[in-house]
């Protein structure tokens, strides 16, 4: 059974690693931003050769997703009883997902879930 003593030394060990560790990731982040400097610069130099602006990367925007509409039991049968086919698709009609799937769990004589991917569609069965 290890000593008192051995537990300390492992804990400055632990300790010790967890420095350097921070050391390094320190280090390689500012080695990073040393090249990303110097790329800016060389980018400056081309553009002023070449009398071109050097074009800047685009980041891709996302949209920030709406949440889903979560409706009772008894507006879908509604929703659904006014629909083509009495079949809704869930992602046109911004209604949830996970919302829909407990209520076709827990109605199966009523409520069928079908499609694939991201287009699933509820049918009312009745």
């Amino acid at each position: 059974m290890p000593t008192a003593s051995s537990l300390d030394r492992i804990q400055q060990l632990k300790t010790e690693i967890a420095s350097l560790e921070q050391a390094a990731v320190q280090e390689l982040m500012d080695r990073r931003n040393t090249l990303t400097n110097e790329l800016a610069t060389i980018d400056a130099e081309i553009a002023k050769l070449t009398g071109k602006p050097v074009q800047e990367k685009k980041t891709r925007s996302t949209q920030p997703k709406a949440p889903g509409k979560s409706l009772p039991l008894q507006e879908l049968k509604e929703l659904l009883a006014e629909a083509p086919g009495k079949t809704l698709n869930l992602r046109k009609e911004g209604l949830e997902l996970r919302n829909i799937k407990v209520l076709a769990t827990a109605n199966p004589h009523l409520l069928k879930l079908a499609g694939k991917g991201a287009w699933p569609t509820v049918t009312l069965l009745k």
